[in-house]
């Protein structure tokens, strides 16, 4: 059988690009980063900076930064556990030159995942995407509006999202929460679960927490 698919996006999802952003904004101009401004979501492209700046922090980004890109906590492990009954995609809108430097950052953090894709339409990819996390509104909607199940990183630039038809999630310890406790509707009968399942997302989260909530514990069986 065919997995699902799980799109997950990198920057500011697995890995903080944001205060690299900000950092090269500051070597390149001897400024302080703007006020109220952010780099990531679209947020350099909408700026009022000059042109030949903004291409020279995109291109030292894609460059050079992406091997220091600190990974999120609970990343990994969340993504072991997706990948156990998902496909896990990963879609970022990076420029596809950056394609060796980002392989190298997912296999040196150890993330498990099955493909990866390069483009700023994140929806017209050949595959069947089940559900997915974003930070950007761009690509959020884009999964909203084919009726995905999506997850939002939690991120000022994102905040005037509406919640009713999306999850949003302050980690990748939230997210494995959320998935304990509800799971996803569309989580297939028929792919075995590993025995050690329910002993990671148990040995991993706070579940007396939940319990002493209210919230049942128990796997929710679709």
């Amino acid at each position: 059988m065919i997995r699902p698919c799980f799109a997950v996006d990198i920057d500011n999802v697995l890995g903080r690009a944001e205060p690299e952003v900000q950092r090269l904004f500051q070597e390149l101009t001897g400024r302080l980063w703007p006020v109220g401004l952010y780099g990531s979501a679209g947020g350099l492209d909408a700026s009022h900076l000059a042109p030949e700046l903004l291409e020279e922090i995109f291109s030292r980004f894609h460059q050079e930064s992406i091997p220091r890109l600190p990974l999120f906590p609970g990343a990994k492990l969340a993504l072991t556990l997706i990948h156990r009954r998902y496909r896990i995609i990963i879609v970022t809108a990076r420029r596809p030159y950056s394609r060796p430097q980002t392989l190298r950052w997912l296999e040196e953090h150890g993330l498990p995942f099955d493909a990866l894709y390069h483009t700023e339409e994140k929806t017209d990819i050949p595959e069947s995407i089940t559900a997915a996390i974003d930070d950007h509104p761009h690509h959020i909607q884009a999964y909203r509006a084919l009726d995905r199940q999506v997850f939002v990183m939690d991120q000022p630039w994102n905040r005037a999202i509406p919640h009713a038809d999306v999850i949003r999630v302050t980690g990748w310890d939230a997210l494995l929460q959320w998935l304990h406790v509800r799971h996803l509707h569309q989580w297939p009968k028929d792919i075995p679960e590993s025995p050690s399942f329910r002993q990671l997302f148990s040995s991993h989260l706070n579940v007396p927490s939940l319990t002493a909530a209210g919230v049942s514990t128990e796997l929710v069986k679709p």
